[in-house]
């Protein structure tokens, strides 16, 4: 993975992803941006390097694991309800890139090879298919203050 991939992908997704639950379970998104803003550079340097040096099954779950206690000690939230962000922010991310990504391919007839091969194709992929939308989640979540009283 390209180092410029660290500031144009991993950073913003890891705050994207955290701006999800936390408009989902009411949390303030406002009152928490400068903590946001530095996990995401936290997460973000953990996600890139993980992406380079760790190619097994296991990383899914590293990352998750990850994602959960640096939630639960950026934001002082007990470790359970870092988990439940984790797991939100997780699937929310999967669905995403599963369907959104397999619809581009079909349509730009993309091969997985290519996209691989190249960080630009990769960051741009990333943009629209993963960040885009979860931007767009979390903006429909707030104007229409969508909630789930999970974190009680």
């Amino acid at each position: 993975m390209a180092w410029f991939s660290y500031f144009l992908l991993s950073v913003p997704e890891a705050f994207l992803l955290l701006t999800v639950p936390f408009a989902l379970l009411g949390i303030s998104i406002k009152k928490n941006l400068k903590s946001m803003i530095i996990f995401a550079f936290v997460y973000g340097g953990a996600a890139f390097s993980l992406s380079i040096f760790l190619q097994t099954s296991l990383k899914p779950f590293i990352t998750i694991t990850i994602f959960s206690l640096l939630v639960a000690f950026f934001f002082r939230f007990k470790i359970l309800h870092g988990f439940i962000i984790g797991l939100i922010s997780f699937v929310i991310l999967s669905i995403f890139e599963m369907t959104i990504i397999l619809l581009y391919i079909d349509v730009f007839s993309i091969t997985y090879e290519q996209i691989f091969e190249s960080p630009w194709l990769r960051i741009i992929l990333g943009i629209f298919a993963v960040q885009l939308p979860l931007l767009l989640t979390t903006l429909i979540l707030l104007k229409f203050k969508v909630r789930l009283p999970l974190l009680r």
